[in-house]
């Protein structure tokens, strides 16, 4: 750490002897000329102000040249004054200042008025933006806040896929940069990289910028593209905004599952947001007579709130059980079987008219709270200071469309905390002595400090984080009685154990609905113990409930009514940022310099796993707190008989046999795992509470009590842990919940106990650290530009990792070997090392505890066998046990810190070029040349709990030593400007992905083969896009993008190739069609809009302009199918059984084509508020003027259900054919109730997620003041 702190500060250094380049920053750069002369104006002001305040300068020099450098992006006014040598000054309003390009004034023009009173009138003039990039820059698009205003959507996201070569995913949201993978690409939010959400208020943003390629140098971590947002900056005056937008509202009535609930507006999803903005000064500068002037502190602050009932709907609704039918399941959960033992779920009978549909999905509601603010700090004209941060909060209902249609009241709950604050310093030089001999032009420098928290709590809302209250049933009573076995020999009884004799049962109001099963159970069987409640386990072969059970699912179809809510977890990630960057003018040369450091620190703690790797919630954690109660009493205590009459014969009866610490050392002190004590940590702690001898031998009944008796903290790390088989996964925290610090330690986790004598099992946070260095040169020769830089990433994950992933114990080497013959060569005759082996390769024997004779060896992934040939398979040399390799200590039986060593840093280099070469004022040619990485986010982090549990665990194990990914990105493109007010730009890209992360196999390690993931798949990526702009042209604005392409590779994500590795079959690559590949994409942003006052030009009725300040906004997404694997033959697939052979290639159908409409039909009303009217002399009186706008939006305008997905055998999306297939017949007749698991697969089948979204209408009303 301390060498990461060194090299933190030298970069700091470094970083103040140059200006650096934030990212997200533009530049503006122009010349300004005579008017009449043409001639260049030297020593000319230009400032560049927002909303009144100025954010840059420069003055002109002797070829009346300026550059401003590091410009957030956003709308400004640029001010051109020369008053000393008698020029009128000008300003070039809306001058749009993009971040990551160069902005051109190349025509700013100033002129000498005839009348001297005009010298202190400014010109104005309307800026346009230019039709072509002439700067070189990244690929992609810049959304302005003016665009953004209009479209119909509210998100970054939303903007992102309307831009050429992004794709969303119409089911998950997930986007897709060129082919890349959803998690390579990156968020930014005013220069801070983003963890969690990216949601901000829409009235807080200024501009989207999307990269698609030609990443620049100031950007890292990313292999597929940038979303870089930049928000809002403050304001010299006050002007706001509040706006509301609404689909329909929700009117709950007295039913507390929402069955009466009834939706009233424009469609039945209930979506309602509330949003306001409100900007302006905060403190002025003041003269000598105590007036204001500039502002010295300005502000911004935007938020909103959300409420959505239903923030997916479903097409064609949601199905649930009827609340008569729901409340007769309620009352009458059972009945009994034909035998008189067990019973049957009378939810397995029900038809489909039980059922019933609803518009919105049951208990889905969500509510999101977000915001947004700023403030400027202008501490003079060349330093300013920059505060801000975003927030967003949303908590609602973890819908499960498997328990939708019985069980929508037991989902759970989650809350999500995004937060992020940031400060930043800002400094800027000028040089504007002409005579001065320095080359050197401008400087400015850019410091931010930000830091980030991600926070998520998911749980029962009934239950939190009361662990024993969710599998809750009642209380449980057992009548036991001692047994007793004849022993002829003696004529005697013998006491040989206990037996349950009844079991009577109390109902909880924890989970009410679950009491009621096992509470009918004992109706029906009422006065009849034998056989049906003598003891828990017949209890639960009876169908009914114990404390820890949950009801079997419906035919594996859908959840039972009361099935309990099984998991928790709270995680948080914090993110520590600090980035310098800027720039200085060198000549025509903008040379940049840069550095990030980051340090994560993220913490988890959930619920446990299964060996296999599935879940395992809180409910079964009564389970093992009954297997760890009594334990060390099981056993009797033969020293202890008391004989007694039994009718004709004696009888003899003993205690209970206290076999744990506290009664054998004579102590009462708990032993630990320290002592090898045989009574568990829980059963002491639960003796302590309930006021027992904890060296006694009281019989105690966990299920007796009220479950608020329990709590995690009464477990051992292990009891928890439970052999695997885990109820509690934890990084950063300790078992029980609390946070604690520190790294993890090998050593520690596998030898430490704690003051108790237990094993600590210590897991620190995962708290990898990130470091980059760049420099960039950026420059222009007239309309020639180059932007040439690199990067340099050093990522160290800050964790231990295998030295060797075939060994979690050490093995000898070919060097070790060979020494241990040189020591003795009668004991190692059989040692016989061939040549052509290395000193470092691994030997492998005959028998791991005795070993007679080398079986082989191995270095990395190549195998030998003994004679020293490579083997492609290594079960050719194991041994009659298994795989051997010579263990250095072969009765080991856990890792340890000497198979383990610290993660290397990983160093990449990165260079980045990209030109822009015009051919004329029209037309021009473009490239760019990347190499791009970015650090793995699956299966990474480090869990020693997988390797202390390897022998048990068939789970896949997180591989801590995965490297960066990486991509390497061509592009070529050509730019044609085709009228006045339109151009089209065609770019070619080719990608070549590599290092991938995707699952494998790892063969013949030891002690076991295992899963994990590895950098195995490798991909390309070809494509073209045709992008037409035409900018305002009469009534209409449009933006048209067309992309071909073909991305495939050996793996669409870091688990597509887990059928194969779950089938053990080997780590095989081949290349098919990412499962995100569209082949063509059409992106089409059409505005038809009327003016005002003069600029109207639609029809009027009676003088009265209908349509004044009206517009209509259309997004048009059209995609081809994404690609899918046929199977051979019909199976279950609506239950998820998809074990069946493919058809014809991997990813060899394509899904339909898809088309989405979107539209946003405004129109905005001019309110002017104050005394007098807008001639009034007095400037004092005239009218405020603010707007109101109304407006609908309008999602999937035609209703369109695009195919998402659909079952294999078929190609349906609704039917996998199992219903009437021939060869499912007989199984379907083995069913309970046939026609009940037709009716109930036949809803689960007809899936809605496998169709896109119904349309939505919502009416928004937004006021500016």
């Amino acid at each position: 750490m301390f060498k990461k702190f060194t090299l933190t500060c030298l970069s700091v250094l470094l970083s103040s002897t140059f200006v650096l380049a934030q990212t997200g920053m533009g530049t503006l750069k122009g010349t300004v000329k005579d008017a009449k002369s043409g001639e260049p104006i030297p020593y000319c002001k230009v400032l560049v102000k927002q909303n009144g305040n100025i954010k840059g300068g420069a003055n002109t020099d002797f070829d009346g040249k300026f550059q401003i450098n590091s410009i957030a992006a956003g709308s400004y006014d640029v001010e051109v004054r020369n008053e000393g040598d008698g020029y009128q000054g000008t300003i070039e309003k809306g001058v749009i200042i993009s971040s990551e390009s160069i902005t051109f004034l190349d025509k700013l023009v100033l002129d000498k008025p005839d009348n001297v009173n005009d010298l202190g009138v400014m010109k104005i003039k309307i800026y346009k933006v230019p039709l072509i990039k002439k700067d070189g820059g990244s690929s992609g698009a810049q959304v302005s806040r003016e665009d953004i205003s209009k479209m119909s959507t509210r998100s970054a996201a939303g903007v992102a896929q309307t831009v050429g070569g992004v794709q969303s995913d119409e089911g998950s949201g997930a986007l897709s940069v060129r082919g890349s993978r959803s998690d390579a690409t990156y968020y930014y939010i005013d220069g801070i990289k983003v963890r969690g959400s990216s949601n901000i208020p829409k009235s807080a943003l200024e501009e989207v910028n999307v990269i698609t390629g030609g990443v620049p140098a100031n950007y890292g971590d990313v292999t597929g593209g940038i979303i870089a947002i930049t928000t809002r900056g403050p304001s010299a005056k006050y002007f706001g905004s509040i706006e509301g937008v609404s689909s329909g509202f929700y009117v709950n009535g007295d039913d507390p599952d929402g069955y009466d609930g009834k939706v009233f507006g424009l469609d039945k999803y209930g979506y309602n947001l509330v949003e306001g903005m409100l900007s302006g000064p905060l403190l002025f500068r003041r003269d000598s007579l105590k007036n204001k002037k500039n502002p010295i502190l300005g502000f911004l602050v935007s938020a909103n709130i959300t409420d959505r009932l239903d923030s997916r709907p479903l097409a064609g609704g949601s199905y649930r059980i009827k609340k008569s039918v729901r409340d007769e399941l309620v009352a009458n959960p059972l009945r009994p079987t034909s035998s008189g033992f067990g019973t049957f779920h009378n939810a397995l009978f029900l038809r489909q008219d039980d059922f019933e549909n609803t518009p919105w999905r049951m208990n889905a509601r969500n509510r999101v709270i977000s915001g947004q603010a700023k403030i400027d700090v202008n501490t003079g004209p060349s330093v300013n200071l920059t505060f801000g941060g975003s927030l967003n909060y949303s908590y609602g209902s973890n819908y499960s469309f498997g328990g939708s249609l019985l069980n929508f009241q037991n989902f759970g709950t989650y809350k999500s905390l995004d937060y992020r604050v940031f400060g930043r310093l800002t400094q800027r030089f000028r040089n504007d002595d002409t005579t001065s001999s320095v080359k050197i032009k401008s400087a400015i420098y850019n410091i931010m400090v930000d830091y980030s928290k991600s926070k998520d709590d998911v749980y029962d809302p009934k239950h939190q984080y009361n662990m024993f209250n969710y599998g809750h049933v009642g209380t449980f009573t057992t009548r036991r009685t001692p047994s007793y076995e004849f022993n002829s020999a003696t004529q005697t009884y013998i006491h040989n154990g206990f037996r349950d004799e009844e079991v009577s049962f109390t109902p909880s109001e924890t989970n009410s609905t679950l009491a009621a099963i096992t509470t009918q159970y004992y109706n029906i069987y009422e006065g009849d113990p034998e056989g049906h409640y003598e003891n828990l386990f017949q209890i639960q072969q009876g169908n009914a409930l114990r404390n820890g059970d949950a009801p079997n699912s419906v035919y594996s179809i859908w959840s039972n009514i009361g099935t309990p809510y099984n998991y928790f977890g709270k995680t948080e990630n914090d993110q520590f940022r600090v980035s310098g960057s800027g720039q200085v003018n060198i000549g025509d040369h903008v040379v940049s310099l840069g550095f990030e450091y980051e340090q994560r620190v993220d913490r988890g703690w959930t619920s446990g796993t299964t060996t296999g790797g599935g879940g395992n919630g809180p409910i079964g954690i009564w389970t093992i707190a009954r297997q760890l109660t009594n334990f060390h009493i099981e056993e009797l205590d033969l020293n202890s008989g008391v004989v007694s009459d039994s009718g004709s014969f004696k009888a003899i009866t003993y205690d209970r046999l206290n076999s744990g610490y506290a009664s054998q050392s004579g102590t009462g002190l708990y032993g630990g795992q320290e002592n090898d004590d045989n009574q568990s940590f829980f059963d002491y702690n639960l003796r302590v509470k309930l006021g027992l001898d904890p060296s006694g031998n009281d019989y105690i009944d966990i299920d007796e009590y009220d479950p608020t008796l329990y709590q995690f903290d009464m477990f051992t790390p292990d009891e928890l842990l439970n052999g695997g088989n885990s109820f509690v996964s934890y990084w950063g925290f300790d078992h029980t919940g609390k946070k604690v610090t520190g790294t993890t330690d090998i050593n520690k986790y596998f030898n430490e106990f704690n003051s108790d004598g237990n094993y600590q099992r210590f897991v620190g946070a995962f708290q990898p650290v990130y470091m980059a260095g760049y420099i960039m040169d950026k420059f222009a020769f007239d309309d020639l530009v180059f932007n040439i830089g690199v990067r340099v990433d050093v990522f160290d994950a800050n964790q231990p990792v295998l030295k060797d992933r075939y060994l979690f114990y050490n093995a000898r080497s070919v060097s070790e070997a060979n020494a241990l013959k040189e020591q003795d060569p009668s004991q190692y005759s059989w040692v016989n090392i061939p040549s052509g082996m290395g000193d470092d390769y691994t030997v492998y024997v005959n028998d791991v505890n005795n070993p007679s004779a080398i079986n082989g060896f191995r270095t990395d992934d190549n195998w030998f066998n003994a004679d020293g040939t490579p083997v492609e398979d290594p079960t050719v040399i194991k041994g009659a046990a298994g795989i051997a390799p010579w263990l250095l200590n072969p009765t080991q039986e856990t890792p340890d810190a000497s198979a383990f060593e610290d993660y290397k840093a990983q160093i990449n280099i990165m260079p980045r070029i990209a030109f822009s070469f015009p051919i004329s004022d029209e037309a021009g040619f473009f490239a760019h040349y990347d190499i791009l990485t970015k650090r793995p986010t699956s299966g990474f982090r480090f869990d020693p709990f997988q390797y202390q549990f390897i022998n048990s665990r068939s789970a896949i194990i997180n591989n801590a030593n995965l490297k960066p990914e990486s991509t390497i990105d061509y592009a070529l493109g050509f730019q044609q400007v085709l009228t006045e007010s339109s151009a089209l730009k065609v770019e070619a890209f080719y990608r070549e992905q590599r290092n991938n992360v995707q699952l494998i196999n790892v063969f013949e390690a030891y002690p076991s083969t295992y899963r994990t993931f590895g950098n195995r798949d490798f991909g390309t990526v070809k494509g073209l896009t045709i992008s037409y702009d035409l900018r305002r042209t009469g009534n209409v604005r449009m933006t048209a993008n067309y992309t071909l392409q073909f991305a495939e590779g050996t793996g669409s994500d870091a688990t597509s190739a887990a059928g194969l590795i779950n089938a053990g079959l080997p780590n095989l690559r081949t290349i098919f069609p990412y499962s995100f590949d569209q082949r063509h994409a059409f992106q089409v942003v059409f505005d038809y809009r009327y003016g005002e006052k003069d600029n109207y030009n639609g029809p009027e009725i009676g003088g009265v302009k209908i349509f004044e300040n009206t517009g209509l906004n259309i997004t048009s997404l059209v995609n081809s199918g994404s690609p899918y694997s046929d199977q051979t033959f019909i199976t279950d697939e609506a239950i998820g059984n998809l074990n069946a052979g493919l058809d014809g290639t991997l990813n060899g159908s394509r899904l339909p084509w898809t088309y989405r409409l979107d539209i946003q039909l405004d129109k905005t009303f001019e309110l002017k508020f104050g005394g007098g009217d807008d001639n009034s002399a007095r400037g004092g009186d005239k009218k405020t003027p603010t707007f109101l706008q109304v407006y609908v939006r309008v999602t999937n305008l035609l209703n369109q259900f695009n195919v998402l997905n659909v079952y294999r055998a078929t190609g349906n999306w609704d039917d996998d054919g199992f219903l009437a297939a021939a060869s499912s017949q007989t199984s379907i007749q083995n069913q309970i109730d046939e026609q009940a698991f037709r009716d109930y697969y036949t809803m689960r089948i007809q899936n809605p997620y496998n169709i896109s979204i119904p349309r939505t209408i919502r009416l928004g009303v937004k006021f500016d003041f």
